[in-house]
């Protein structure tokens, strides 16, 4: 497993967060399952820039962390579900103030994304 070069500080609430929560598509992954897209290839079908492997690996360590469980249906094809847990509901009103806050200033955003060149290949 891959470990960290340097140690991890935690010296606030924003290091926790960002350390658990650092991830590209954790936060929209915990909006679309509290939106009703339980299984992976649903995720995956809202959600369809995401690298499968990576989007798999952030959702086990969703699990991992206690933001969301998983739960295997065992059958003639296997089915697997995902759910929030108490914690990744009570993340709920924060990504939802994210977004809003997104809308609200996508056209400043736009703007400054047009001007960084690592944002040359966003469309």
């Amino acid at each position: 497993m891959y470990q960290k070069k340097i140690p991890v500080s935690l010296y606030c609430g924003l290091h926790y967060f960002k350390e658990i929560l650092n991830g590209k598509w954790k936060l929209m992954l915990i909006h679309y399952i509290s939106e009703g897209f339980l299984r992976p290839s649903e995720l995956q079908r809202v959600i369809p820039k995401a690298d499968r492997r990576v989007m798999n690996r952030q959702l086990e360590e969703l699990v991992l962390h206690g933001f969301i469980t998983k739960k295997i249906y065992d059958g003639k094809l296997s089915k697997v579900e995902y759910k929030l847990t108490s914690l990744g509901e009570n993340l709920l009103p924060l990504i939802y103030e994210i977004e809003r806050w997104g809308q609200e200033n996508q056209s400043v955003i736009e703007k400054a994304m047009k001007n960084d060149p690592k944002f040359e290949h966003v469309v």
